[in-house]
């Protein structure tokens, strides 16, 4: 009865001080506060909803809600997905209404909308590790943090709960769940009856090599927004993983673009971190703000002015950097001040981060070779670099940062293993002889690595804002399209799919597009149709 009585007055679309249940901000918030509306209209059939609803009225407007936002969803993704902070947000809340809902129609949406995130999740784990790109990152991924301000990426410890960690499994501590909120999502999702089909049990550890793409939207109410904004290209196999990808961009930003950390290449590691990233400092530039200066990493580093090729094992990004924001004054007051400093001569610069805890380092003839155990990464600068040590700032302590000062710049990437190229010496040998081509004019990068396939870069540059369709709460601002920062990229000759035919999940075990998402792995065959108003699943 006090529980009930406490709903009661909650029943409002009020967000100030967290005084309603109606009312939310992005998806994270809204799958919590629909999904829990939804069961408490259940379980309080009777109850006295302070907007004048019946409970019957309650289910059913939030029964549409999540139906049409997860049908949405089911076409083009959503932003916030794979998010280190908010992934396990989205996700637990819907698990319980999964095991609880007594509607049959409410049970098959919160089904169809698990198996597509735990198909995500599955193919996007490397050592608990999300692979690259994902939107929202609000804190870096830590095995070892000294304080649990890394909660703010309570979804490494769901991928712990549901995949393992490896070695890295004995860092987690009991004491690291006093005190930290973030962790109860977790918590839930342990406490939940739901869990992952065994075939996503399996992915999620799966050893086998195999590349996959899928493709996110931007933001949108009920998950309305503009599809193709960020298409991702991943590789994984035992020993490494490599995520990146190329955006279109919101002219001036959206809510949350600039949190989105655009590439990694991760390596099996019991060290606290275990991973490279490579960005622009385009959003963080004047550090009036002392948590965004142009040496942040903690909390994403995307730029239009970066654009990457990938192919398995080997990766090349390109920088070119004009002089002036394209977009002076956008999106608020608070965004604009990170970089406002800069707004007529912008950062030049490609850079990128690497642990200290690395193995071993050697740099020849124009490259940089790290090690740590047996896996081996190749890093060519494209111009004249420096390293700096011991920086100060978010995501800095226990790495080094090479820093290339260029408007037009960049970096080839290479990763192998003792078990493909022997010795770290014979793998330095390799790759000193494979043939590299720039051409600054054109800007254009050919690369041949060591297994000799060919992979081709040509940087589009120039901002457009294409027509398109965009959801309602831009064309409210204004904006009829999304600015595009893609390359056109040729592997072995062969031109990439363009960023239109993205496709929604490739790969080989999991594929999703136009409303049908199939799972086909091993003994397992899963297949949900949401062509129709609601989801089939078989």
């Amino acid at each position: 009865d006090s529980i009930k009585a406490d709903l009661e007055r909650l029943a409002k679309s009020d967000k100030v001080n967290g005084q309603g249940f109606l009312g939310h901000g992005t998806e994270n918030h809204a799958t919590m506060m629909w999904a829990s509306a939804y069961l408490f209209g259940q379980f309080f059939p009777d109850a006295r909803w302070i907007n004048g609803w019946t409970s019957e009225q309650l289910k059913a407007d939030m029964k549409e809600r999540m139906r049409k936002t997860f049908r949405n969803a089911y076409q083009h993704g959503y932003t916030e997905y794979l998010s280190t902070a908010y992934e396990v947000i989205m996700n637990y809340p819907v698990a319980i209404l999964l095991e609880f809902a007594e509607d049959p129609e409410m049970k098959s949406i919160a089904k169809a909308f698990l198996l597509y995130k735990w198909s995500l999740l599955s193919l996007n784990n490397f050592e608990g590790r999300m692979i690259a790109p994902y939107a929202r990152m609000l804190g870096q991924e830590d095995y070892h943090p000294k304080e649990y301000s890394s909660f703010k990426v309570p979804t490494i410890i769901a991928n712990w709960l549901y995949w393992g960690w490896g070695e890295n499994t004995g860092s987690l501590r009991l004491s690291d769940f006093a005190d930290q909120s973030p962790t109860s999502h977790v918590i839930y999702c342990a406490l939940s009856g739901i869990e992952p089909d065994e075939a996503f049990l399996r992915l999620g550890n799966l050893e086998t090599p195999f590349t996959g793409l899928s493709s996110a939207s931007t933001f949108g109410e009920y998950g309305s927004g503009a599809p193709h904004m960020m298409m991702r290209k991943f590789f994984r196999n035992k020993d490494f993983a490599i995520g990146t990808g190329n955006f279109r961009w919101v002219p001036g930003g959206d809510y949350a673009d600039h949190d989105t950390n655009p590439f990694n290449i991760i390596w099996k590691s019991g060290d606290r971190f275990n991973y490279i990233n490579c960005a622009h400092p385009y959003w963080y530039a004047d550090g009036d703000d002392p948590a965004r200066t142009a040496d942040t990493w903690n909390v994403g580093g995307v730029s239009p002015f970066m654009q990457t090729a990938h192919y398995e094992n080997t990766a090349i990004v390109l920088f070119n950097i004009p002089d002036r924001d394209p977009w002076p004054g956008k999106p608020n007051a608070q965004k604009w001040s990170w970089r406002d400093g800069h707004a007529e001569n912008l950062i030049k610069r490609g850079m990128l981060r690497y642990p200290a805890s690395m193995d071993e380092k050697v740099e020849k003839d124009g490259w940089v070779f790290l090690r740590e155990g047996e896996t081996y990464i190749g890093i060519r600068p494209l111009k004249s670099y420096y390293e700096q040590s011991n920086l100060k700032g978010g995501g800095l302590e226990g790495f080094h940062v090479i820093k290339s000062d260029h408007a037009q710049t960049g970096f080839i990437f290479e990763v192998g293993t003792r078990e493909k190229s022997g010795s770290f010496q014979a793998f330095q040998k390799k790759l000193l002889k494979n043939n590299v081509q720039v051409n600054w004019q054109k800007l254009t990068v050919d690369y041949t690595n060591t297994e000799n396939h060919l992979i081709h870069i040509e940087y589009k540059p120039g901002l457009p804002v294409k027509e398109a369709r965009v959801p309602a709460h831009l064309l409210r601002k204004g904006i009829k399209g999304l600015a595009e920062s893609v390359p056109f990229v040729k592997i072995n000759s062969v031109a990439d799919i363009s960023y239109e035919k993205w496709p929604m999940i490739k790969s080989p075990f999991i594929n999703m597009s136009d409303g049908v998402l199939d799972i086909n792995y091993q003994n397992r065959r899963i297949r949900v149709d949401w062509t129709s108003e609601y989801p089939v699943i078989k």
